[in-house]
């Protein structure tokens, strides 16, 4: 056990500086930076939300709605990519392996710094929709009364996560079992535009398709979080030990 948190924070430790951990970081600020500029030039005292409603609470739910169906799925992907690269494309894996440590736990040492960056995204999302709110608060009179709905945020935020757990391991296997980016790049791409075609038609299909289940557990009226939440979750986590002991039973150029 001991062996495997040493490689834990040997991953953590070669994260920095790199574009993985940048991605994690500039993605979810982009996307709330464009909902406060939507806001902003919109003009006026009222969001895009029904009149009545807290308008701080439809620019959360702007926020999440984007960041669950389209960038977390595909940062989910790039990370993937990414992590998988910083050992693929320096040869180190024969070395890697080679350490006196099981070699699952090098590899679910992977899936943890995916796991460590996506929930780094979802606190940068939480900080930054928070910020964002501050201002428009001091920019909107109409605003200025509106609570703060950020238990519900940081919820549906924190749900969202779970969610992407199944996805998450569906990428970091694909990227960890090929030495290119096209393979686990390809698949995401393609899942978000399958998720983007049935996600409002309403198919029941969302609610099992893994790159539709952080927007299902994210929905404020969604019928099946629960289910949503739990697939990705125990799915996830059971599809990335059976990917970790695949991964390690294989011979790695």
């Amino acid at each position: 056990m001991n062996g495997f948190f040493r490689v834990v924070a040997v991953e953590g430790l070669k994260l920095r500086r790199t574009l993985a951990f940048r991605l994690a970081v500039l993605a979810p600020l982009f996307i709330v930076i464009l909902q406060f500029t939507i806001e902003l030039v919109r003009g006026g005292d009222e969001s895009g939300s029904s009149p009545g409603l807290n308008p701080l609470m439809g620019f959360a739910q702007g926020i999440l709605t984007f960041w669950t169906i389209v960038l977390l799925p595909f940062c989910a992907a790039l990370i993937a990519a990414l992590l998988a690269a910083l050992e693929h494309q320096g040869d180190n894996w024969k070395h890697i392996l080679a350490l006196p440590v099981p070699r699952a736990s090098i590899f679910a040492a992977k899936w943890m710094a995916a796991v460590g960056l996506l929930a780094l995204s979802s606190v940068v999302l939480v900080a930054a929709y928070c910020l964002a709110a501050a201002i428009l608060q001091a920019v909107k009179p109409g605003w200025s009364a509106a609570s703060w709905p950020v238990t519900t945020i940081v919820q549906r935020a924190f749900l969202g996560l779970c969610a992407a757990g199944l996805l998450l391991s569906i990428q970091m296997w694909i990227s960890l079992r090929w030495r290119s980016f096209i393979p686990g790049l390809a698949v995401g791409v393609v899942a978000l535009v399958v998720n983007i075609i049935i996600l409002p038609a309403g198919m029941f299909a969302a609610n099992l398709f893994p790159w539709c289940l952080p927007a299902v557990a994210m929905a404020p009226h969604s019928p099946h979080r629960a289910l949503g939440v739990a697939w990705g979750l125990l799915g996830g986590v059971a599809l990335g030990m059976i990917a970790c002991r695949d991964l390690s039973r294989r011979e790695h150029d």
